[in-house]
């Protein structure tokens, strides 16, 4: 395993399995407590691979265990895409059309604003991604 220190343009981390496997992560963080989406970029909705995954971490401000959601980039990738378009195509205030922008987002938490560009089971999806420190150290089988 290593850290690319910032030398690949989309992978934070690089980790070769005995096999030779190769598995790529980016690493998104949020610091807050109450953060309800993960900040992303238009160089985000692209680039989807079976080896290609994204660890977004929610630092609770340092106040709790962080918690963590390990998605698949083929998930996470046109999730966005799709969520962006339809952004762009619903208009803004007073009817005005959305400029576009580089910037992405991932929520965690659905706000009212966000239902319409988000699959409805979205948070119920999320779940199955979702992992705490807690769950990583418990022995199997409890």
């Amino acid at each position: 395993m290593t850290i690319t220190l910032g030398r690949t343009e989309k992978y934070d981390i690089l980790a070769v399995s005995p096999k030779g496997n190769f598995v790529k992560l980016s690493a998104k963080t949020a610091q807050k407590r109450n953060a309800r989406s993960f900040p992303l970029n238009a160089k985000d909705a692209q680039g989807a691979a079976a080896d290609f995954y994204y660890a977004f971490v929610k630092l609770n401000s340092f106040e709790t265990e962080p918690e963590f959601w390990i998605i698949p980039s083929k998930r996470v990738c046109p999730l966005i895409k799709e969520a962006h378009e339809k952004w762009l195509n619903t208009p803004g205030r007073n009817g005005k059309k959305h400029k576009d922008t580089k910037m992405r987002t991932l929520p965690i938490k659905v706000t009212r604003g966000q239902a319409r560009y988000y699959p409805q089971n979205w948070e119920k999806e999320l779940k199955k991604y979702y992992r705490n420190l807690t769950q990583l150290y418990e022995p199997r089988g409890r």
